[in-house]
């Protein structure tokens, strides 16, 4: 398992290079007619996916004029849609799944299909039931690897995100996208080193089996959500994402008093907050860490500040394969515990449950 974090981990620059090209094409592909004149467009998914539709969100609100809105694929699906429909929103329904088979995502473009909205699939599954469900698809290949917390799905998810956001944009914002995510894979190789010797630094605070925080905001917020996922999934350990915040409102009072918090900042609006909330932490005694998105390049501030989840994911998944290593733990916690693999889920029937198909039957429920 150690291998294959730190193999994606690696393999991450490259891949960014290689891939962004075909994740623009397909974009590009998209019928122009179809995009114009959207009232709204809903980005959703589950776990890693509704993550990276945190991240599309913020994009697609800084370099266009639509209205946009990330949300979970469930609470999309069977809340969110109903009300689009019944205000008579022309809009575009992006369901975000790498394998393309989770059931609360199809059943959210299933749902949208039947509520007359556009349907776009993001996948590297392209004979996935959602890229069959879906009218369109934009889809690049991830490599096959063996069931363990992914990096490299979720980094294609962001290129074909911010593929459609070029789409959409104006012509210089398509350029300066572009060119953002070219710079990408050098700076995720100078951000890399500099993460390593950081995250080893905070790593040795760390005693066994501690709750961790991460923390985020605007753009890092999805980041924290992301890290927090990646720890849980290759170690057990109890961790959560925060909205930075929201932190101030509630974890700030939990023990114990050296609760590990993490950090992540896109380097932008937030900063200020931050630095305030940073050494409160301090003061009553936390664990912390903070990685900066602190990045120079030949771009606007606010672009940096946009592509920042490219970055924010490397340092907590560095720190979950360590820690992982550590406590000798295999991803998922091996499926044990009555869990399982089968399907996606096991019990939990993360792709098999059963799903509402349309606005009739989603409305009988309630009667």
């Amino acid at each position: 398992m150690i291998n294959s974090l730190t193999q994606q981990i690696d393999r991450a620059p490259d891949y960014l290079a290689a891939a962004w090209p075909a994740a623009y094409q397909a974009a590009c592909a998209l019928p122009k007619y179809r995009l114009e004149g959207l009232d709204e467009i809903l980005l959703l998914g589950s776990g890693d996916s509704y993550h990276a539709a945190l991240a599309i969100e913020m994009a697609i609100a800084h370099w266009t004029s639509n209205r946009v809105r990330a949300a979970p694929a469930m609470f999309a699906g069977r809340y969110l849609l109903p009300r689009m429909r019944a205000r008579g929103v022309q809009g575009l329904v992006v369901g975000i799944s790498a394998s393309g088979e989770v059931a609360r995502t199809i059943e959210a473009l299933e749902l949208a299909n039947d509520g007359g909205f556009q349907t776009l699939a993001v996948t590297s599954n392209s004979r996935s039931t959602l890229a069959m469900t879906a009218n369109r698809i934009i889809k690049i290949s991830v490599p096959e690897m063996e069931v363990v917390p992914g990096i490299l799905s979720y980094l294609a998810s962001l290129l074909m995100g911010f593929a459609l956001c070029a789409v959409l944009a104006s012509e210089p914002a398509d350029e300066e996208i572009t060119a953002g995510i070219t710079l990408l894979p050098q700076i995720l190789d100078d951000w890399g080193t500099a993460q390593l010797e950081k995250v080893s630094r905070f790593g040795e605070k760390i005693i066994g089996r501690e709750p961790i925080v991460f923390l985020g905001a605007g753009p890092a917020y999805g980041s924290a959500l992301f890290a927090a996922a990646k720890v849980v999934e290759a170690t057990g350990v109890q961790a959560w994402g925060q909205e930075l915040e929201e932190w101030a409102h509630l974890e700030y009072f939990c023990e114990p008093a050296a609760m590990p918090t993490w950090f992540l900042s896109s380097g932008g609006r937030a900063n200020s907050r931050e630095n305030e909330l940073l050494t409160a932490a301090k003061e009553i005694g936390r664990k912390v860490i903070i990685n900066r998105w602190a990045i120079k390049a030949d771009l606007p501030r606010s672009t940096m500040e946009v592509l920042s989840p490219f970055g924010l994911w490397l340092g907590p998944s560095l720190f979950a394969a360590t820690l992982s290593d550590q406590l000798e733990e295999s991803p998922f916690r091996g499926f044990g515990g009555g869990r399982s693999a089968r399907e996606g889920g096991g019990p939990s029937r993360i792709r098999s449950s059963a799903r509402v198909k349309n606005f009739q039957e989603l409305m009988e429920q309630h009667k």
